[in-house]
Parts: C-alpha cells; structure tokens; sequence
C-alpha cells in the first residue's frame, strides 16, 4: 500500500495534482525552441538551459533528513515505503513535507519507533594533554617561522641557516625534544 492510499484512507487530503493545461485550437507556440549551443567560459559545455531542467531528488538524502528530524533510524523509514513511493519521492511527487507528516503520523500510531541507541562517544581531543606539549614548543617554532620568512640567508629545505637561524632551530628542537620526553 502506497503512502498516498494509506493517507486516503486514513481520511487525510492530499494535495490535488494540477491538471495539465490545453491551448485551444491555434493558439498554441509556432515556434520550437532549439537547444542552446551557446557555451560560457564558466560552465563549458553547459547548456544555458540545463539549470531549468528539473532534477531528480535522492531519496537517500530526503530520508536521511527525515530520519534526523524524527530521531529514528533511516533504515526503519525506508522499510516502511514502498517502490511506488521511493519513486514518488525520486520524481518529486512526495515533497520532504508531505513524508513528515507521513512519518509523524506513523510515530503517533505507534507503528515508527524512535531510536533510542546513543550517539558514538567523540573524544574532543586525539591526544590527551596535547595542549600543554604545545605550549612548550609553540614559541619556540613561531620565533623560528618569523625569522624564516623574512631572513634572505636561511633557506629551510636545504638546511641553510644564518646564525640566528641556527641558533632559532635548535632551540625550536630542543624545547620539540624536551616535550616529548615528558610525555
């Protein structure tokens, strides 16, 4: 059973489908509109018209959504439509809306369960006490950039240092060393 059956029968109302409009006879465009060629620097081989043309809507996205909205799993949502639906929804004929009230109205009834399992655990540090490690050589390191980027005689990647440079390095390495011993 489709969602817009089980509405229907439900006694809640849908949205009508527009009709398709019809021109009288003779009043309808003589002129076909031919495809773009023209191509922008910023999009080549893109027809103008192409942004126009209406796109087909994940129902992985749109029930990953719904399924975050609800605190419910995606997998128990996708469950409970059927191929009629997941391509109502692919067309555009099911708007996010629509399925929300849908699934709301499942959770009521009781037939859509939320998700009690928690979240992962994220550790807001990789590494703990990184911090303080940092602060001891993070002086040390900034001093030794500055210098590198405006001294014309140092030349880190080949290892060419000025005498402050050298001195800077082996500081910076020194203080890097010292925090990790006591680590």
């Amino acid at each position: 059973m489709s969602i817009a059956n089980l509405l229907q029968t439900l006694g809640i109302q849908t949205v009508p489908p527009v009709p398709p409009v019809h021109f009288c006879e003779g009043t309808e465009n003589t002129h076909e509109k031919q495809p773009s060629t023209t191509r922008t620097p910023c999009t080549p081989g893109k027809d103008r018209e192409a942004d126009n043309n209406p796109r087909r809507a994940s129902p992985d996205a749109v029930l990953l959504e719904l399924a975050r909205q609800l605190r419910v799993s995606p997998a128990s949502l996708w469950a409970m439509m059927d191929d009629d639906d997941i391509e109502a929804t692919a067309n555009g004929e099911y708007t996010p809306a629509y399925l929300l009230a849908y699934f709301r109205l499942k959770q009521e009834t009781g037939e859509l369960q939320a998700d009690d399992t928690p979240e992962p655990a994220r550790h807001s540090e990789s590494c703990p006490g990184h911090v303080e490690l940092m602060r001891a050589w993070k002086p040390a390191h900034d001093a030794l950039i500055n210098h590198l980027m405006a001294c014309n005689d140092c030349y880190a990647p080949r290892t060419r240092y000025c005498t402050t440079g050298a001195e800077l390095r082996r500081a910076y390495l020194e203080s890097y060393r010292n925090a990790q011993q006591t680590e």
